[in-house]
């Protein structure tokens, strides 16, 4: 097996030359450059490298060849394929795609986002001499630096910095169940808990 220096094998190295590459080498040049070679598909030209590559992964490489010192097997992608999927299956891909980027907004939008369970501090007395008169645990959706009352409390939110909060246990957002079987009292809330992630993020 011949090798290119230390970066691929020559196998690989005719492969890139006929547009078939690695993932990590999908480019807006290397697209424009194989539309201007491959005039059939100009209609592909204001497609993004990210929907090329979205296409490309899901229909699956065309080969794989050694690359790098330790010779490591990678795939090859080859971009006619999935330009010839695309003209063949145009409206399938724009939908599912469409769908992909949406997920990716709604995952971004969430990630910082959990649900949690806090011990709070409830004073009473007067201003002058307030007293510690006794606890509650609150359940909510955790957001910055704020937790989201879901279940019934003293307040709708509570910043979660404040000294009045003693105890915070953190679960992620997909982590009802588990939240339930620590925290039984705060069970059949799960609709609440969807209600409150919308509302904070209309």
């Amino acid at each position: 097996m011949g090798y290119v220096g230390m970066k691929r094998s020559v196998n690989s190295q005719f492969a890139i030359e006929d547009y078939e590459v690695p993932l990590t080498h999908f480019n807006k040049e290397l697209i424009q450059d194989f539309i201007d070679q491959n005039e059939e598909y100009e209609a592909l030209r204001t497609r993004t490298v990210k929907f090329w590559k979205y296409v490309a992964e899901r229909i699956g490489s065309t080969s794989w060849h050694h690359t790098g010192s330790y010779y490591n097997e990678t795939d090859h992608y080859s971009l006619s394929s999935v330009a010839e999927e695309l003209l063949q299956n145009e409206s399938k891909w724009n939908n599912k795609y469409k769908a992909y980027v949406e997920q990716e907004k709604e995952a971004q939008r969430t990630e910082n986002v959990f649900l949690s369970v806090i011990k709070v501090q409830v004073w009473g007395g007067t201003k002058k001499h307030p007293k510690l008169i006794g606890y509650e645990t609150v359940m909510g959706v955790k957001k910055g630096d704020w937790l989201h009352a879901v279940s019934q409390a003293e307040q709708n939110k509570y910043k979660l910095s404040a000294n009045k909060v003693e105890a915070q246990t953190n679960f992620p957002l997909e982590g009802y169940n588990e939240l339930t079987k620590k925290y039984p009292d705060f069970k059949a809330q799960k609709r609440a808990i969807n209600k409150k992630v919308k509302e904070l993020y209309k």
